[in-house]
C-alpha cells in the first residue's frame, strides 16, 4: 500500500492510495485505486478508482468522512472487480488460498 499525502498537480490538490501485490504487479496492471482530487476548476472534490468513475467527495467534518467508508468500500470493490477482469482472478492471493481445497476453479 502506498500513500501519497496531499499534493499539488497542474489542476489542483489530489491524493492516492494504492494497493498492489506481486500477482498483481507481474501482470503489469494497475493497482487498486483511491484517488481524491479538487480540481481548479471544480465545484467541489471527487474520488474515484483506477478503473471506475467519478463520485462526490463533500466530506467536512469526522462524521461525513465516516459516512462515506461505503463508497470508498465500493469503489475499492469495483476496481478489484474490474482488474481481475483485465487478467483473470487467480491474481488476487486469496482466491488461490484454498488452492488445494478439492474445489474446481468454477467452484473456487
Amino acid at each position: 500500500m502506498t500513500a501519497t499525502g496531499v499534493q499539488r498537480g497542474t489542476d489542483g490538490v489530489f491524493a492516492a492510495w494504492r494497493l498492489s501485490w506481486a500477482e498483481q504487479r507481474e501482470t503489469g496492471i494497475q493497482p487498486i485505486t483511491l484517488l481524491a482530487h479538487y480540481g481548479a476548476g471544480f465545484h467541489h472534490p471527487h474520488v474515484r478508482g483506477a478503473t471506475v468513475g467519478e463520485w462526490p467527495l463533500n466530506v467536512f467534518t469526522d462524521e461525513q468522512a465516516a459516512a462515506e467508508v461505503p463508497t470508498l468500500r465500493a469503489i475499492v470493490t469495483a476496481d478489484l472487480h474490474n482488474l481481475v477482469l483485465q487478467r483473470d482472478f487467480r491474481i488476487v492471493p486469496a482466491t488461490m488460498a484454498g488452492a488445494g481445497s478439492g474445489l474446481s476453479e468454477v467452484e473456487a
